[in-house]
């Protein structure tokens, strides 16, 4: 047996594979870099071996990965603890995972994925290619269309149909048909947006937007959000904005005009497929420990930057993942930022700057030349930093606030020029 596809996706149908005595002879990636996973070894060309498994949850990549693997044979794999009717039929190169339960008369077609504990009852029809999460269900003769997506824990009642291409958010609950490339979720699910049916080749018509989600529904969520939208308007990523992840709000309840929160850190740690995550919460060891509780291989971090950042010497910039940079932020030379910081809006990074991991930087705040930043630092609105001053970890730096002596590590700073703030 063979995989295509070497991710966190491919590791469940390594142990599935495993709990039915199948031999695994070896995995296949185009990414050069992977050469084995979970002790199987990871090939780069694929020259006929069969039969395969496409072990990739994205529906659209999994569908071209099929498309592009002419004249081979699929494999169709159940996890002994699935529960399927005799009276089910079911295509090539499908895979149950464990606990899910397939009802009679049910008809599933090829290259699905019927995932963690889903649930399909009687005589519902899924066609190709489509991914149903943990935990879903979808009550009797639901049809689902080709390539639709169901999020964890939704809920399809008796009768409905799902069109093609399109996605349900998790935790939504379906009382009505949902159209051909619409983006639906919520409790009752709402279509949010609509791509249109799907093209010649069963992508999604814009094929080159991402799925992505904010995690946190406050005041720089909603930000946030808007930024995606200024980005998706004049910038060069696209993105499908699907909603919110926050653990302090009720599911379903409304982000202003955005959309909805979509469920908490362990819903978002249940997503079965990739997606776009921007952290958006102010303070910056709540943002660290956030991250450090995602734990989902699905979950990736894209950088967020406003169209409007004006780098002096782009040659020279460097960035790392999960940064979040608003409107009118602008870098000189040389500059390097980290990973998962948030510049407000109007801040300035000058000559030779290094920002670490996690900083927040509030509006207007100036990185004179040659400052160093450590983790987890907060600059308060307005603030300066003068040049070579090196802020190491942990350090507040009052609104108005210039810095011009080395802070200690833990201890806020207020004043011009700053001094450490003693709290009674």
């Amino acid at each position: 047996m063979y995989l295509y596809g070497a991710s966190g996706h491919a590791k469940v149908i390594i142990d599935i594979l495993k709990a039915l005595n199948i031999k695994i002879d070896a995995l296949f990636d185009d990414d050069i870099t992977i050469n084995e996973l979970l002790s199987t070894p990871v090939k780069h060309q694929w020259q006929g071996e069969s039969p395969v498994i496409v072990s990739i949850g994205n529906n659209t990549v999994r569908k071209q990965i099929v498309d592009k693997l002419q004249q081979c044979d699929f494999a169709t794999v159940r996890h002994p603890s699935a529960i399927i009717s005799p009276n089910v039929r079911m295509g090539k190169g499908t895979v149950v995972m464990q606990g899910a339960i397939i009802q009679s008369g049910a008809t599933i077609g090829s290259h699905c994925i019927l995932n963690t504990g889903a649930s399909v009852d009687h005589e519902c029809i899924i066609e190709d290619f489509v991914h149903v999460s943990p935990q879903a269900t979808l009550c009797g003769n639901v049809h689902v269309g080709e390539g639709a997506w169901i999020g964890a824990a939704a809920v399809v009642i008796p009768g409905v149909r799902i069109g093609k291409w399109s996605i349900v958010g998790a935790g939504s609950v379906v009382v009505q048909d949902v159209p051909d490339g619409a983006i639906a979720y919520g409790n009752p699910c709402r279509i949010r947006s609509q791509q249109g049916c799907c093209s010649g080749n069963h992508d999604i018509a814009d094929d080159s937007a991402k799925r992505i989600a904010v995690y946190g529904a406050g005041g720089l969520g909603r930000e946030v959000a808007g930024g995606i939208e200024k980005i998706n308007k004049f910038g060069k990523e696209r993105w499908n904005f699907i909603g919110f992840f926050d653990d302090n709000k009720q599911v379903g309840s409304s982000v202003s005009h955005y959309g909805e929160v979509l469920g908490g850190m362990e819903d978002l740690n249940s997503v079965s497929e990739p997606l776009a995550l921007a952290i958006a919460i102010g303070d910056p060891r709540t943002r660290y420990n956030i991250q450090s509780r995602i734990t989902n291989p699905n979950i990736y971090y894209p950088n967020l930057i406003a169209p409007s950042f004006k780098i002096l010497d782009p040659s020279t910039f460097k960035i790392g993942q999960g940064n979040i940079i608003q409107e009118g932020c602008s870098a000189t030379c040389d500059v390097t930022v980290g990973n998962f910081n948030v510049l407000n809006g109007s801040n300035v990074l000058g000559h030779d700057v290094v920002v670490g991991d996690f900083n927040v930087l509030m509006p207007a705040v100036r990185l004179s030349g040659a400052v160093r930043v450590g983790c987890c630092n907060l600059f308060g609105v307005d603030s300066v930093v003068l040049q070579k001053i090196h802020v190491g970890d942990n350090v507040t730096l009052g609104a108005g606030s210039v810095l011009m002596t080395k802070p200690k590590d833990g201890q806020t700073y207020i004043g011009v020029p700053a001094k450490k703030f003693e709290f009674e």
